[in-house]
């Protein structure tokens, strides 16, 4: 009864797993930060196109052309860190955009794509026939519409 007075060690881990999968070594080598693959891909992909661009914005002296290939891969990245679209990581966000790319335009039916019907071309006649009513005299006077009236008097 005593080791219940004292309560009973427990640990919570759901507070561990809101957090995105991180990596912290890369081929035995200690990375200075924990970084997720969607902050390695935006790091990879911002250092690659400056590099291929290089000759486009590399106009600056040879310190702030440093900075900037730096800068720009860094921010890219911590970017990519707070960045929630539709309450998604980026790399959900983007999964998801591949499935609405991929699914077909009007939908499943039954698991196959659903299709229009065909559009057939309708042979028929059409006839009309007139009533009595219709087919009167369609103005009271000679000029007059049908609804006037005539004024009497002046």
């Amino acid at each position: 009864m005593e080791d219940l007075d004292r309560g009973v060690p427990c640990r919570s881990y759901t507070h561990a797993r809101r957090y995105p999968w991180v990596i912290g070594k890369i081929g035995g080598w200690q990375l200075p930060t924990q970084l997720s693959p969607a902050q390695l891909a935006a790091l990879g992909a911002t250092l690659l196109v400056l590099v291929q661009t290089r000759s486009l914005w590399a106009h600056l002296p040879r310190m702030l052309n440093l900075l900037v290939e730096i800068a720009l891969p860094a921010g890219s990245a911590w970017a990519v860190r707070h960045l929630r679209m539709e309450g998604r990581t980026p790399l959900r966000a983007l999964c998801g955009l591949a499935v609405y790319l991929a699914t077909p335009r009007l939908g499943r039916l039954q698991g196959r794509p659903y299709r229009d019907p065909r559009a057939c071309l309708v042979t028929s006649r059409l006839f009309v026939r007139t009533t009595p009513a219709t087919c009167g005299r369609s103005r009271t006077r000679h000029g007059a519409a049908p609804g006037a009236q005539q004024r009497s008097g002046r």
